[in-house]
């Protein structure tokens, strides 16, 4: 089996309005892609804010052997990536905006980024699609919902994290480019040997890209492992509360959800 680079033992955390995530325990492995799946209200989002310390939690979470919660911010940005479901306007340049991601990357005497950093951001903003665009004139202002989503994850990748992770990345897309970015993301775990999280509401897209999904349900775990043993039509209608049938895609067999109307 391949490296874990992030192990979550007993993590709970919550907020003040009540709702709390309760003993969440998974691993992720290098190379591969978990989709993290449940109703709105699960504790998806949630569970992504606790991992990048965007939340209290407790319990352990460990990257690489080593534990999140007593790391330096910058040293942490060079092991996680985050991108969340929107992406504020601002009048900031397309390519600052994705230069960002290489900041953990900088040394504090240096004002500017390196030539280096500048062709690694225009390298990512180009795998995610941004080919047609001048980066040093167009603001993020400027964008759509779904390309202010596109430039967000261009700016994670210029992290170069061992572990991403996203929240909704294909939100706001239309398919071509919810399946072009699913390859892309695809391609740069595998590629970099890194382990990617990512929630995702289209079960069927979750199933044809991702290696294995956590399902969550009310904050806590309902099940975690690889797709065909989650993807239960008896443990699919307990927690959506919706009357489904479970196929088989025809090109590769994954299982395939479809509604009953």
């Amino acid at each position: 089996m391949n490296e874990a680079l992030l192990c979550v033992e007993k993590l709970s955390a919550g907020y003040r309005s009540g709702f709390h995530l309760e003993d969440i325990s998974f691993c992720l492995h290098e190379s591969s892609l978990t989709g993290v799946i449940g109703p709105n209200g699960a504790g998806k989002s949630t569970l992504l804010n606790a991992l990048c310390h965007e939340l209290s939690a407790t319990g352990s979470v460990k990257v690489c052997g080593e534990e999140l919660w007593t790391m330096q911010p910058r040293r942490r940005a060079r092991f996680i990536a985050y991108v969340p479901q929107s992406i504020d306007k601002s009048p900031t340049k397309l390519l600052d905006f994705v230069l960002s991601g290489r900041t953990p990357f900088k040394k504090w005497y240096e004002l500017s980024h390196s030539e280096q950093d500048r062709e690694i951001a225009l390298k990512n903003l180009e795998m995610v699609g941004f080919c047609g665009f001048d980066p040093l004139q167009k603001r993020i202002d400027e964008l759509s919902g779904g390309e202010r989503q596109l430039a967000a994850i261009a700016r994670a990748l210029c992290q170069e994290a061992r572990v991403l992770l996203l929240d909704e990345p294909t939100a706001n897309l239309d398919l071509a480019h919810q399946i072009r970015i699913l390859r892309t993301i695809r391609h740069i775990t595998e590629q970099n040997r890194a382990a990617t999280l990512l929630v995702m509401h289209d079960l069927n897209l979750a199933a044809a890209f991702c290696n294995s999904l956590l399902c969550l349900c009310e904050g806590k775990k309902v099940a975690y492992g690889n797709v065909s043993e989650i993807l239960q039509k008896e443990r699919l209608e307990s927690i959506y509360k919706t009357p489904l049938c479970i196929g088989s895609h025809p090109q590769n067999g994954v299982p395939v959800v479809f509604p009953l109307y």
